[in-house]
Order: C-alpha cells, then sequence, then structure tokens
C-alpha cells in the first residue's frame, strides 16, 4: 500500500479536506504518523529525525528502514553548526533556496512533519543538482533560531535572504555566483583569468578607478592639509 501517493492516503485518514474523520482518533493519528515515517524515510531522513518528526518510537522507525530500502538507518547526528553550509557559497545559496520554500509552505499552513517533507519534495524537483540532504535542509532554519545567521537585505538587487552576521558588503549567494564572472561595478562579463587573483572588475572600470585614485594622491600632494 505504501506504492501510492502517501497524502492522498492520509487525506482518506481524515485529513483536511477528507473524510471528516475527527484527528483525534488513535488509529487515525497513528496512520497519519506512519505514513510520514515512510515518505521521510524514502527522502532519507535518518530514524532518528524521522522519530523526533513523527514522534513514532525508535523500534517501529528502525523496522521500517529494511522493509522500505533493504538497508538499515544511516548513523549520524543532525547538524549543530553552519560550518558544512558555508564551505562553498554554493551551498550557502541552496540553504537560502530550501529557507524561502520553508517561508512559502510555512504561510499556507504547514507544520511539522508535513511541512518538512514538502519543502525537501519541491527542493529535488526545482533543482537540477540538489546538494542538501534532507537532514541539511531540516537545519536550515535552525540556523535563524539559534542565531547562527539572520535575515538581511542584499545591497545589490535587494532580495531578503539568511546568512551569517559580520558581513558588512550584505551580498546575498545569488549576487555572489553573479559577480563571479561579471564587473561589480557595471555588470560586464569579464573573461575568465586562469592565473592569479579573480578579477572583480572590468577593465574600464578598472582604470576609471586608478584614474580616481591617481587624482586623489595628486590633489593631496597640492594640498597637503585636506
Amino acid at each position: 500500500m505504501f506504492n501510492d501517493n502517501p497524502y492522498q492516503m492520509l487525506a482518506l485518514a481524515g485529513q483536511k479536506g477528507g473524510s471528516g474523520i475527527p484527528d483525534d482518533i488513535e488509529v487515525v493519528s497513528q496512520a497519519r504518523r506512519s505514513l510520514e515515517a515512510v515518505h521521510l524515510i524514502r527522502l532519507g531522513a535518518r530514524a532518528k529525525l524521522v522519530c523526533q518528526l513523527t514522534g513514532l518510537g525508535k523500534k517501529t522507525v528502525s523496522a521500517l528502514y529494511p522493509r522500505l530500502t533493504g538497508l538499515p538507518s544511516p548513523s549520524g547526528q543532525v547538524p549543530f553548526t553552519d560550518t558544512w553550509y558555508l564551505r562553498s557559497n554554493l551551498r550557502t545559496l541552496h540553504a537560502n533556496v530550501v529557507w524561502q520554500l520553508y517561508q512559502h509552505f510555512g504561510r499556507i499552513g504547514d507544520t511539522g512533519s508535513s511541512l518538512v517533507i514538502h519543502v525537501y519534495q519541491t527542493y529535488l524537483q526545482i533543482t537540477e543538482e540538489p546538494i542538501l540532504t534532507l537532514t541539511r535542509a531540516y537545519f536550515v532554519p535552525r540556523l535563524i533560531s539559534i542565531n547562527a545567521w539572520y535575515e538581511q537585505s542584499c545591497t545589490h538587487c535587494g532580495m531578503r535572504y539568511i546568512g551569517p552576521p559580520g558581513n558588512n558588503l550584505s551580498i546575498c549567494p545569488s549576487c555572489v555566483e553573479y559577480f563571479k564572472h561579471r564587473c561589480q561595478s557595471c555588470g560586464a562579463v569579464i573573461e575568465n583569468c586562469l592565473v592569479g587573483r579573480r578579477k572583480i572588475c572590468c577593465k574600464q572600470c578598472h582604470d576609471k578607478r586608478m584614474k580616481a585614485r591617481k587624482r586623489a594622491i595628486q590633489a593631496t600632494h597640492v594640498n597637503p592639509g585636506i
């Protein structure tokens, strides 16, 4: 029966818009939690996280794993720092995609394991090469609640994003990727440089900066008191 869509089955088990069976009936609650556990396991959640999100016992969840995947639950703990996310801008960018999805589904009423499932399913659908596991995606909103990251506004595009404190430039991960090969002043494409430091501005903007700096130095020599 687990080959069917879990949420169609949940509707029949008494979700909003389903058969109208009260949610407080124990068998309905147990069925809902079991189906959500199945879905989480298939999305790659570890047993500990499945227990935490669904409220099912460790023994029950551990028994589901070999029946659904043929393997026991993978070992490991839920992340507790932002170190992994900061090792590349691409990871930070994907974390922001997931955060935006959490904001969206949270506004339409999703909570708990249902929220995590919908967020991660959508993330997998909209990214060609997803790099966040379900566990990593689950921890993204925690980065805000533990004050490791905070919401800020990008100085280039104005988009709201999340990132660690101490970023004086306040540039979102999307703009960081965009400007990797573009001038930060005018947006012109910069040719790849195989050696040396990565260029951050085009030749025209670089020449303008050098001329402006030269004029400033000359003005200082002419008027030392400035």
